[in-house]
């Protein structure tokens, strides 16, 4: 199997966060997760060398927090992004897909759609180059 490495974005203290990890843990190890908090750590995370990082996965419990991914947008550029936004409002919705996302849910689900979507971009990672996306 393929080395790769998931890095998760869940701002501090905010309640979805551990309903995110463990929905995450179902399909990718932790030991192959890495966790940020800050939207600092991110972007310092982003700068680095990519190291088999190919996903990430980002919760954004807010506009503002959205706003603040947007302002990364060139970095997470060279990653399969799954956004989770905090509403389905147009406006919402609209800066989401700015960021180009593989996907986008809402903070209110159960995440076991984005442990679903992780699994697929797992499988399709493993595919040989010639077969890949």
């Amino acid at each position: 199997m393929r080395s790769c490495n998931l890095l998760l974005y869940i701002p501090l203290a905010h309640k979805a966060g551990n309903r995110l990890e463990a929905a995450v843990a179902t399909v990718v190890p932790p030991q192959a997760t890495e966790i940020v908090h800050t939207i600092e750590g991110l972007a310092r995370r982003l700068r680095r060398s990519r190291n088999g990082l190919e996903m990430a996965v980002l919760l954004a419990p807010g506009r503002k927090k959205l706003q603040e991914l947007k302002s990364l947008d060139q970095m997470l550029e060279r990653l399969r992004v799954i956004l989770i936004i905090p509403n389905s409002d147009h406006q919402t919705i609209s800066q989401a897909h700015s960021l180009r996302p593989r996907y986008i849910t809402n903070i209110d689900s159960d995440f076991k759609d984005v442990a679903a979507v992780l699994k697929k971009m797992l499988a399709l990672l493993e595919l040989p180059k010639e077969y890949g996306p």
